[in-house]
């Protein structure tokens, strides 16, 4: 995730810039490019919920006994991705926020 918004976040710096030259607030820059994030990160989970069932279940299933999955693990796991991918994007969306408008627009 990091690498992937670095990458995007670095291609729109002139929007953001002109967008900040604009009376743009943070808080604007933030929903502009955390939506599309927290929308991946949505699609993602709920795509992997069914895989990672499967593959849990065909590996676990020779064995004589099993941990149960509860969907607590889910939760878990959901919690912690979350908390690592909105460090990073807040890290992101930082830096993308305090860029001087004049250098980005000079530049390219």
């Amino acid at each position: 995730m990091l690498g992937l918004s670095l990458f995007d976040i670095r291609q729109r710096y002139r929007e953001i810039a002109i967008r900040k030259a604009h009376g743009a607030h943070r808080k604007d820059i933030y929903l502009l490019l955390g939506r599309k994030y927290i929308y991946m990160l949505t699609a993602t989970f709920a795509l992997s919920i069914p895989v990672s069932y499967l593959l849990i279940h065909r590996y676990t299933e020779s064995f004589i006994e099993s941990a149960p999955l509860t969907p607590i693990i889910y939760i878990e796991a959901l919690g912690i991705v979350v908390l690592i991918t909105l460090l990073t994007l807040i890290y992101q969306l930082e830096k993308a926020a305090r860029i001087n408008v004049a250098t980005v627009v000079k530049n390219e």
